[in-house]
């Protein structure tokens, strides 16, 4: 087709748009590109510009349509297919993420950005040594790339090659003084002492100009270092001053969370589960509750199994969930039958979402998001031989690890504000027990304390629970390899200690929220 718009307008409105785009005024970018689309669909930048706007929008349909769109035009382009690639892996849909991916490297094998977002597919695979493959092959390419390097840091953390993450992170501070995620990371797997120079450096940029996100990062990093001296009076006045930074940035409403709790209630109420007492083993294993609860080393342990693949988090249950639960007609369909065993709508939805966990390849795949919780009724729905652990810890030692950490990307928004958390977790213990009321004995209770005071006894129950016969390797979780993504990366591979047991006690007189749990 031929050109139907003069080139130089093209520039000026593609300058027009990346303004918009770098702004975060996602819906202008696409009102505008539609437009300039109708006059002119020869130009890769429309469809990209618009693809990425309805992703940040959270319209991933409209997003994949509009890069199928422009692949239909230019078949070969390299930016268009890692832009797919790149949705597909954040929609989960890895094996369609895997292969525009490889179909950019077949076109081009050293793309910076086909490399880098092949390595982060890997990564999401829990495939952690291809996924530092791929980005070292990027680091070939360009060393000074900041979110590379950020990321390979990461991928060296997440396989327990803290050395190696460490070095990469002081590269990062050395061309990006700026990058506070970086402190953040380091000071993850650092062992701070009394007089630590990365602190004394972490403090001298508080006076730097920062965005209010890199505050954050840097005042939970100086926060642990003080914690990890036993300074629990500095320590707190830091965690205070990172939770407030976040829960601005946030824009958070607890009345939106709770709502989705009481739908939850509301449509559960007066259901029936039946059937759900078979004996055989389980296709899937959950272990659920509040984040900071010992899920970690439950996933471990459990995961130690032979048959068991510890998948880490993964993002499949909550994604689903998460947006269908608003929409009544979904509901309606799911609960139009009493008898679920003849429901075609919940048959039909239950194969698509095995279709996504079938992509770990594994007799028995153990997920250990802890929000699944909010998801219990759902997943009995759609898998009955499903096995549920409950993971539950002393509330106030559990609150204040909440408080001390920041989760990926600033998710848990609920979490950075005494007030909401303390009504996060008033929610979950009223949603726990009404899932223990409708579900009973289907929900087993791990209990932190018992768990890390007699190890061998409790993981004894956990695997009977699960219908597994009992394997010596599951009382040893420290040789576990599996891949471990969160905050407790630095722990788990640790042999179980009870030094966290009552650290709450520590911070009372300074973190008062704390009393009320």
């Amino acid at each position: 087709m031929k050109n139907n718009i003069d080139i130089n307008y093209v520039k000026s409105e593609l300058v027009k748009i990346q303004k918009y785009f770098l702004e975060q005024k996602f819906e202008k970018v696409v009102e505008k590109t539609k437009k300039l689309i109708k006059k002119d669909p020869n130009q890769v930048p429309f469809y990209n510009y618009i693809g990425l706007a309805y992703r940040q929008l959270g319209q991933n349909l409209n997003a994949e349509n509009t890069f199928k769109k422009g692949l239909e035009i230019f078949p070969n382009n390299i930016s268009i297919i890692c832009n797919l690639g790149a949705l597909y892996r954040l929609m989960a849909k890895f094996a369609e993420a895997e292969y525009y991916l490889k179909r950019g490297l077949e076109l081009k094998k050293d793309d910076f950005n086909i490399l880098c977002n092949y390595g982060n597919l890997k990564r999401d695979l829990n495939k952690n040594k291809e996924a530092i493959e791929y980005y070292r092959e990027a680091y070939k390419i360009n060393r000074l790339n900041e979110t590379l390097l950020i990321n390979l840091a990461s991928a060296y953390g997440i396989d327990a090659e803290f050395e190696a993450s460490k070095q990469v992170l002081k590269e990062v501070h050395i061309n990006f003084p700026k990058n506070t995620k970086a402190d953040f990371m380091y000071s993850s797997i650092h062992n701070y002492q009394e007089d630590d120079n990365h602190r004394n450096q972490m403090i001298s940029k508080l006076k730097l100009n920062l965005h209010q996100q890199d505050m954050v990062y840097l005042n939970f990093a100086i926060a642990k270092s003080y914690s990890d001296i036993k300074n629990y009076s500095e320590s707190s006045k830091y965690f205070i001053n990172a939770n407030k930074n976040q829960f601005n940035i946030s824009n958070y409403n607890f009345e939106n969370e709770l709502k989705i709790f009481n739908i939850i209630k509301d449509r559960f109420k007066n259901f029936e589960f039946k059937n759900l007492y078979p004996a055989d083993e389980p296709n899937l294993i959950f272990i659920v509750g509040l984040p900071r609860s010992g899920t970690t080393l439950t996933h471990q342990i459990v995961s130690s199994h032979s048959k068991v693949y510890g998948a880490g988090e993964l993002p499949i249950i909550i994604n689903l969930f998460n947006d269908k639960i608003k929409d009544t007609s979904f509901l309606d369909k799911i609960f139009e039958e009493k008898d679920y065993d003849k429901n075609v709508f919940l048959q039909k939805f239950s194969q698509q979402v095995e279709k996504l966990f079938a992509q770990f390849d594994s007799k028995i795949i153990l997920d250990k998001s802890p929000l699944n919780f909010i998801w219990i009724g759902f997943i009995k729905l759609l898998f009955p031989k499903a096995k549920i652990i409950h993971c539950k810890r002393n509330l106030r030692d559990v609150g204040l690890s909440i408080y001390k950490n920041f989760f990926d990307g600033g998710h848990l928004p609920w979490s950075y504000n005494e007030e909401t958390l303390i009504k996060f977790i008033e929610a979950y213990k009223d949603l726990m027990n009404f899932w223990n009321e409708k579900l009973p004995n289907q929900i087993y209770s791990c209990e932190y304390e018992k768990l890390v005071s007699n190890k061998l006894q409790e993981t004894k129950k956990m695997i009977a629970f699960c219908n597994l016969d009992w394997e010596e390797n599951c009382a040893d979780h420290t040789n576990n390899d599996a891949v471990i993504k969160t905050v407790s990366i630095s722990q788990a591979r640790k042999p179980v200690y009870k030094s966290s047991i009552k650290l709450s006690d520590n911070y009372l007189n300074y973190l008062d929220f704390l009393k009320k749990l």
